[in-house]
């Protein structure tokens, strides 16, 4: 049986706010970053989560073949690049883990920035 499509949409804001929560929670990111021209996001309804894109294909289950979730940072100017962004990539692999989302994690560095 197919869920709701209700269901869908808030199982995409939890797993969307979870993954931005966890991002956030690591040392050295300073923000999430939208992209070069605000696309990076995850859409919901009356507002977005910037700097998340959770494809469709990730919630049905497309595992890990299927298109990446991508987190986009911006992280501290002192902030070691690689050991953040492998924090970063294992802080987003353990909710979808969490939420049983079996995807591929992409991690964009765009920039570096005063914390």
């Amino acid at each position: 049986m197919t869920p709701p499509p209700d269901a869908d949409a808030d199982r995409l804001e939890r797993l969307a706010d979870d993954l931005a929560g966890a991002v956030l929670a690591v040392p050295g990111v300073v923000r999430l970053h939208a992209g070069a021209l605000g696309e990076v996001a995850t859409y919901l309804p009356g507002r977005r989560v910037t700097g998340v894109r959770l494809p469709d294909a990730a919630l049905r289950g497309a595992g890990p073949g299927g298109p990446p979730v991508e987190v986009h940072v911006v992280l501290g100017l002192d902030a070691p690049v690689r050991e953040v962004a492998r924090d970063v990539h294992a802080a987003a692999a353990a909710v979808l883990a969490a939420a049983a989302v079996p995807a591929p994690v992409a991690v964009h560095v765009e920039d570096v920035a005063a914390a």
